[in-house]
């Protein structure tokens, strides 16, 4: 028999937004405000979750999983300044991160900096040599090249995707805590710093998946 199909409500992110608070309570400087706009996300409350990762970045102002996620919402809603800021700064410190530099090459282009555009996106062929998604980047900003394979409405490689299923260690802190389960603070930080590592590497493993398609 088939496993039944999981749901998960608004109910399910309410919930997860509450645990998330109550630890960034015993904690606040803890990586947990990174799920937490990731569920405020879900739940369609944007401008909560941006005022949750400003928040974070400036106690924990290493975070890229922030960064990039907070360029992504600022992007949507139109703010180009405050996303190109953040992802400048994320692609010089981590130049192979491809989802931040292609959405860093679409800012360029909507502000008219073509060739900033070409140069980012050929400087990927180095760490993505066989990825057809960054040789066609490099194809679509590269005024020489022939005629532009992708829609000048679209990205060429789209942001994270929220629809996902929630992470394990998502649902196992809610679990644990609505159980009573107890952990120690260093288990607890443990877990903490895992879910950064999860958020960083779920769009890229995508990404490495595409690239190996090429």
């Amino acid at each position: 028999m088939a496993a039944p199909e999981l749901k998960f409500d608004d109910a399910y992110w309410e919930g997860l937004v509450e645990e998330y608070k109550d630890l960034m309570r015993d904690n606040p400087r803890s990586y947990v405000y990174v799920p937490l706009a990731d569920a405020l996300v879900y739940l369609g409350r944007i401008n909560e979750a941006i005022e949750a990762l400003s928040w974070g970045l400036t106690h924990l102002p290493e975070s890229r999983a922030a960064k990039i996620m907070l360029a992504e919402l600022l992007y949507d809603i139109g703010d180009m300044a405050g996303a190109r800021l953040l992802l400048e700064d994320v692609v010089g410190r981590w130049p192979d991160l491809l989802e931040a530099a292609s959405l860093l090459c679409r800012i360029y282009e909507m502000e008219g900096e073509i060739e900033s555009a070409g140069t980012l996106a050929e400087s990927l062929l180095d760490y993505y040599p066989n990825s057809s998604s960054v040789k066609e980047m490099v194809q679509y900003y590269t005024p020489q090249s022939p005629p532009r394979a992708i829609a000048p409405t679209e990205r060429a490689i789209a942001p994270t995707e929220r629809a996902i299923a929630p992470t394990a260690m998502e649902k196992e802190l809610t679990d644990s805590r609505l159980s009573g389960g107890s952990e120690t603070d260093e288990e607890k930080g443990g877990e903490l710093r895992a879910l950064e590592t999860i958020l960083e590497n779920i769009d890229h493993i995508k990404i490495e998946e595409q690239g190996d398609d090429g």
